[in-house]
């Protein structure tokens, strides 16, 4: 009898173990179908790639005789992420659902919404506002010293950290309203340790950005502050919503 409770906490952990297997395969597969379907497209998206760089460095180079093969895989790769991220997000959520309360689990629609509506907020912002300033200021400063040469490679890495740190930039107020939800913070909490996380995100903004000026490092903290007090306001939304009477 006393073997039983053993057995049944090892039958568990097996069981969220296998449930875990089965959501990081239907991920992965749907992650290497996205990907396949995008290199299909590898023009385009290198076309798209490109774009940011306008007239101040459109022709990019490679240095190897794989180097551009293999950076249209991984634009391919990326893409394929971005564009599976629905699915991703939704097999986290399928995976954690059992463990959470169960008036979260009521609206988790428009938590999943809100995250995806967030997430390809900020993969615009980077690619339309903040990955075309910090080469602005970069490229017109290297060409006081030496002709920009960019190779391909070097340059997908540039662009794919900030367009996803983008993504999950905008993913603070989500997150903090989740905490509320859950009952992990409390609004007055935030508040108070707003000069906390003020300078939290600058030191982030000036880690993730790579100009290291003080301009650029502005663009990228500003919003990530204004998200910080929407979502304090959305934690305080949700906490006047749990202290209304019930009918």
């Amino acid at each position: 009898m006393d073997g039983y409770p053993e057995e049944s906490q090892k039958m568990d952990v097996i069981g969220h173990l296998d449930e875990l297997r089965k959501r990081l395969i239907i991920c992965l597969v749907v992650l290497a179908a996205a990907s396949v379907g995008m290199f299909l497209k590898w023009e385009t998206l290198i076309w798209l790639l490109k774009r940011p760089l306008g007239a101040t460095a459109s022709n990019l180079i490679f240095i190897g005789p794989t180097e551009a093969f293999l950076a249209c895989v991984k634009v391919a790769f990326i893409a394929g992420f971005i564009a599976c991220f629905p699915v991703i997000l939704y097999q986290i959520w399928a995976f954690l659902a059992p463990a959470a309360p169960a008036h979260l689990r009521k609206h988790i629609a428009g938590w999943l919404l809100s995250a995806l509506v967030l997430f390809f907020f900020g993969i615009f912002f980077s690619y339309f506002v903040f990955v075309p300033a910090a080469l602005n200021f970069l490229l017109n400063f290297g060409k006081e010293i030496a002709a920009p040469y960019i190779t391909l490679d070097k340059y997908l890495s540039f662009f794919a950290a900030l367009t996803l740190m983008g993504g999950a930039v905008f993913e603070i107020p989500v997150g903090m309203a989740l905490a509320a939800d859950i009952g992990w913070v409390r609004a007055k909490t935030l508040r108070a340790k707003r000069h906390y996380a003020v300078v939290a995100m600058l030191v982030i903004a000036a880690v993730i950005t790579p100009t290291q000026d003080v301009v650029n490092m502005v663009l990228f903290a500003v919003p990530m502050i204004l998200l910080y007090e929407i979502g304090i306001l959305i934690a305080a939304r949700i906490e006047r919503k749990r202290m209304r009477p019930k009918d």
